[in-house]
């Protein structure tokens, strides 16, 4: 009898399991699916599936593939692989003299967002110890970072030798120098201080769009030296000359240095340092600057800050030089130091402006590259959380326009710390020294990347208001030299 009655219970259990076997296998069905299609496209693309951006679909051109352009096109395809991103650059082969960038803190903050980017960007670099961070040649910043996006990011296309020449805004064209039409739905000015994409939009845009751009009193060149019996590989010593305002040896890897050169232009035009007119006039020139000198009158805010840092003293060092580095020295155009800033960073709903496109000022503190990395970012961020594009150029104007701005003052710092002893140096040191004495020293500001440009500029705001007005005394305008 027992067996009888204990028969329908294990049938009623085998029912109940069949039932929770089934439901398990819908389960699977229905989530497994989506958690496989998960895993193969993060396996595939190298990244998490996106959910999406106001360009998700759509075409962003990028005129001007240096460090900028190309950071945001490895950020926005991690973000959204469904971007297709064409940029475009006119430079067709390396410089022989590229100059040498220091990769700072906030730098190096902001090309740690995309997962390898800053391991390959600083794969070929030398190391400064008394500074603490990788010094890198620009072109050699740019081949690496180029080769990361090309190999991560198959929505990216890259065009040397190719630049815009005229845009029509209305259509959302551009014509290159090679006669192309390439159309757009974003069009991104990343092509420098120079900008043909800025020029053509504050000319369309009229009074609608502000602009201030100055030029300071001083050129520059870089000039590549192989590997010298007389100098260590790490040297960052200063170079003092009457050719030059000033100067530095930069190690360049994997061997050999690079000379950073900075004059006054005295007599306006002038591409090369004062009375250096052939390569004798260089090499003489370059030799006795690398002797060690005192100046004759430092300027005490320099030594207090610590920028005043070089080697050993070593005097009769020999020189080796490059032939093919001086030849492209004497005959290549000097750069100039730019102060840009305009009011908005966008234009319309369909064209935006990154980098030195947007704001530039002097190299003194070395944020530049920085800068322009941070307000791309904000780029980005506008874009993956904005409903609209107008939208997100308008937010991305909006935030990052504050934190360019504060550094293109503090740029100006750079009228109180050079020049020798004058009335500006001796009444900002008290101002320099009491930020120091309360913990807010303005080089140990500018490396903490948790501190914005905006909170530095506040604390710094007396000296930066002396600063400006001398500033406004020397600055020239930009067709000061054209006109002369």
């Amino acid at each position: 009898g027992s067996c009888v009655t204990s028969l329908p219970k294990r049938s009623c259990n085998k029912k109940k399991r069949g039932e929770r076997m089934r439901i398990g296998c819908l389960f699977l069905l229905i989530f497994g699916r989506g958690l496989v299609e998960g895993f193969n496209a993060a396996t595939t693309t190298g990244h998490p599936k996106s959910n999406g951006s106001v360009v998700s679909g759509k075409r962003v051109v990028v005129v001007g593939a240096g460090p900028v352009g190309l950071y945001f096109a490895a950020l926005m395809s991690q973000k959204d692989p469904n971007v297709t991103i064409e940029l475009l650059d006119k430079r067709a082969a390396a410089s022989t003299n590229a100059f040498g960038l220091g990769v700072g803190h906030r730098m190096q903050n902001r090309l740690k967002d995309v997962p390898g980017l800053y391991d390959q960007a600083i794969s070929i670099s030398a190391e400064v110890e008394s500074l603490g961070i990788p010094l890198v040649s620009r072109d050699d910043l740019t081949q690496q970072m180029s080769n990361f996006v090309l190999d991560h990011f198959k929505n990216c296309r890259l065009t040397l030798g190719e630049e815009c020449v005229s845009v029509d805004f209305d259509a959302k064209k551009i014509t290159t120098s090679s006669g192309r039409i390439v159309e757009y739905d974003l069009l991104l000015g990343a092509d420098g201080v120079n900008s043909k994409i800025r020029e053509q939009v504050v000319k369309e845009a009229g009074d609608s769009i502000k602009e201030q751009h100055y030029l300071e009193d001083a050129r520059w060149k870089a000039l590549k030296l192989p590997k010298q019996p007389d100098i260590e590989g790490g040297s960052f010593k200063p170079l003092r000359h009457p050719s030059i305002a000033g100067g530095r040896v930069l190690p360049k890897a994997p061997e050999g240095h690079i000379l950073l050169l900075f004059w006054k232009d005295a007599h306006g035009g002038g591409d090369n340092p004062n009375g250096v007119d052939t390569i004798e006039d260089l090499k003489q020139m370059i030799v006795e600057a690398m002797q060690d000198k005192k100046s004759r009158f430092p300027n005490p805010l320099r030594k207090l800050m610590g920028l005043e840092q070089g080697d050993s003293v070593k005097k009769d060092r020999k020189v080796v030089f490059d032939e093919a580095a001086l030849e492209e020295f004497i005959n290549s155009r000097a750069g100039r130091a730019h102060h840009l800033q305009i009011d908005q960073y966008h234009y319309k709903d369909s064209v935006g402006l990154i980098g030195d496109s947007a704001h530039a000022f002097n190299s003194l503190l070395g944020q530049g590259c920085a800068t322009g990395l941070e307000s791309t970012h904000t780029l980005v961020e506008s874009l993956m959380t904005s409903t609209t594009l107008e939208d997100a150029l308008s937010n991305y104007t909006e935030e990052a326009r504050k934190e360019a701005h504060a550094m293109t003052e503090l740029s100006l710092v750079n009228y109180a710390i050079n020049g020798g002893v004058h009335w500006t140096s001796v009444r900002g040191l008290p101002l320099i020294l009491w930020n120091m004495i309360r913990g807010k020293g303005l080089l140990k500001r500018i490396v903490d990347i948790n501190v914005p440009y905006s909170a530095i500029a506040k604390e710094n705001s007396r000296l930066l208001r002396m600063c400006r007005r001398r500033f406004e005394k020397l600055r020239k305008p930009l067709d000061y030299y054209s006109k002369r």
